[in-house]
């Protein structure tokens, strides 16, 4: 299946985005008779809509972490091919700085229909509900369900609107439309309703009165002009200071739309002619990274809920009955082996069914995924560039170090070979990192009590190991160091979550945000939950031979296993003077998740 239909809106976390999603999408799921009104949005679980049609929804919740997903993906079977539509609304606030809603639409084309542009692709009627119920951002600037009026004698709006097009956290378009001379600016708003109705969700639509035209007009820079009479499509990352810029995003002229036009109707290629670009970009646009995570997390539990159901529905195919049922026995024995074959035959449909559904699925994930990969690819050779320009400067710099050598006539210190680094290179693998933590040259101040150690094996084989056992690798080096700072500074009560929000110079930190300094009360105060994360240490430490760690560091936040380095230390007068590691692996579990 292809995208042909994505829109993302961020929501305000004092917003109740599962429960108006779920509201609005019942009313949606209504419209299509008695069976979406039995849809619930409760529990997880797959519904037929009609003999064409299928629904499922997804329910992830985990009230300890204060995470909800919610998903409804319906698909249906179309004369121009199979048409799937897939909103998601996710509230992590403990992750994430807003909630989302995200709506995709992807088409399976018939083979005698070739391309998408030969669907007729429209926004579902779930998209313009959703706008007009919840409190939908693009950006720092809501997101309309219609084209908005921008009245110049309003203050504040025309200023409002510039701040819009030019907002660099802006990923949808805006479209900006003066009307004709022949038109007022209400009639106007409908007609730009009509039109951009493909495009709903995909971008904002302003529709400018003469005075904020006059105003627009003086804020916008040579070659960003709105043609009067004429609509202007501002993409995403807008540069105001290059005025080739304006090349970049789409300008429908007064004469061409006056063509396309008889009073206050208009063609319909028009509306094609915008949404092009609008759904372009919209479906150029990947999903942020914590989003992706949640895809793929929902993506496998749609799996497996589909496969539940399969399992949990009756293989036999009712018999109907016939009036050849009454014939002889020689044709009645016929029948049966007929109807046997039958069954068969039904049997296997239901199973190439099954497989075939399965393997849309997985061509859809595999498609975010390569999206995923692909804006990961991005940030890598971003990374990659900084670390040659770095290199270039440090090559810059020793170039000139021993030039000036030179002219101090130090020769020989000059042509002096580098004496190699005595640090040794992180390891890569988890092996290699259960050796090294054993050898106390490497961390001196440290002490591993970790008894099963096939909780840290276990992070083998993942295609994130290495980010990892890298971060295993900082974390330890940076608590090792932090022990040093407190034996060097005795009258120091730097805590390690101060220590890591402004590390001394020399001593090595990591983000302060990858701390956890306590668990919460919930898994403090249950024993079925805090008795997992109690671990050994030395008698000197506690004469039981074990303590409660409850301060810990993640290794990840993506969903799934979710690594976790749990610690604990024993610093100061009449102490040990050590950090006790106690655990590293796997996510602890915190609570039974939907």
């Amino acid at each position: 299946m292809s995208l042909v239909y994505r829109s993302i809106v961020t929501v305000p976390l004092d917003h109740d985005v599962i429960a108006s999603t779920s509201t609005v999408l019942s009313q949606w799921l209504s419209k299509r008779g008695t069976a979406g009104a039995r849809v619930s949005f409760t529990h997880s679980g797959a519904y037929e809509l009609s003999k064409r049609s299928r629904a499922m929804v997804l329910r992830h919740d985990n009230r300890e972490e204060d995470i909800s997903f919610l998903r409804l993906t319906t698909e249906s079977d179309k004369p121009d091919g199979v048409w799937r539509t897939t909103v998601t609304a996710v509230s992590d606030p403990q992750r994430l700085a807003h909630r989302y809603i995200w709506i995709d639409m992807t088409a399976d084309p018939r083979s005698d229909v070739s391309g998408s542009e030969r669907l007729d692709i429209a926004p579902p009627d779930a998209v313009r509900m959703l706008l007009d119920e919840v409190p939908g951002f693009d950006g720092g600037h809501r997101l309309p369900a219609e084209p908005k009026i921008v009245r110049g004698k309003e203050d504040g709006a025309v200023r409002a609107l510039i701040d819009s097009i030019g907002d660099p956290g802006r990923h949808l378009a805006v479209v900006v439309s003066v009307p004709p001379a022949d038109m007022t600016v209400a009639g106007w708003r409908e007609t730009m309703s009509g039109v951009l109705s493909r495009s709903t969700g995909m971008c904002a639509g302003y529709v400018l009165d003469a005075a904020a035209q006059e105003q627009v007009d003086a804020l916008l820079p040579h070659g960003f002009d709105v043609p009067h009479g004429g609509v202007r499509t501002f993409l995403p990352r807008v540069e105001f200071s290059d005025t080739s810029d304006g090349l970049r995003h789409p300008r429908m002229s007064a004469h061409t739309l006056d063509s396309a036009r008889d009073g206050g109707r208009v063609r319909a290629w028009v509306s094609l002619a915008l949404a092009r670009s609008v759904r372009d970009n919209a479906l150029d646009s990947p999903l942020p990274p914590a989003l992706r995570d949640i895809d793929s997390l929902l993506n496998e539990e749609e799996i497996d809920v589909f496969i539940q159901e399969e399992e949990d529905s009756d293989p036999t195919v009712p018999s109907r009955p016939t009036p050849l049922m009454s014939a002889s026995p020689q044709v009645t024995e016929i029948i049966m082996l007929l109807k046997g074959r039958l069954s068969d035959k039904a049997l296997e449909a239901k199973r190439l069914g099954t497989e075939a559904r399965r393997l849309n699925t997985r061509t859809t994930e595999l498609t975010r995924e390569r999206e995923r990969l692909a804006a990961e690819l991005t940030e890598l050779t971003e990374e990659l560039d900084s670390a040659r320009e770095a290199l270039h400067a440090a090559r810059h710099e020793l170039t000139w170090l021993r030039g000036r050598l030179h002219e101090e006539g130090l020769y020989r210190l000059a042509s002096e070979a580098v004496p190699p680094d005595p640090r040794q290179r992180p390891p890569q693998k988890v092996e290699d990192l259960l050796e090294r933590i054993t050898d106390d040259h490497y961390f001196p101040h440290l002490f591993f009590t970790i008894e099963d150690r096939d909780t840290v094996r276990e992070l083998t084989g993942s295609r994130k190991e290495n980010l990892w056992v890298a971060r295993a690798w900082e974390a330890l080096l940076a608590l090792d160091d932090y022990a040093r700072y407190q034996l060097e500074h005795p009258d120091s009560s730097l805590s390690f979550h101060a220590y890591l929000r402004e590390p001394p110079d020399g001593y090595r930190a990591i983000p302060v945000r990858r701390l956890a300094a306590q668990e919460s009360d919930h898994v403090r105060n249950r024993d079925k939950l805090s008795d997992k994360r109690v671990f050994k240490v030395p008698h000197q430490v506690d004469p039981s031979g074990e303590v409660p760690m409850f301060a810990h560091i993640k290794l990840d936040t993506e969903y799934g296993i979710c690594p976790r380095l749990y610690f604990y230390p024993h610093l100061g007068p009449q102490t040990t003077n050590r950090i006790y590691i106690g655990y590293l692996g796997r996510h602890l579990p915190i609570q039974h998740t939907n």
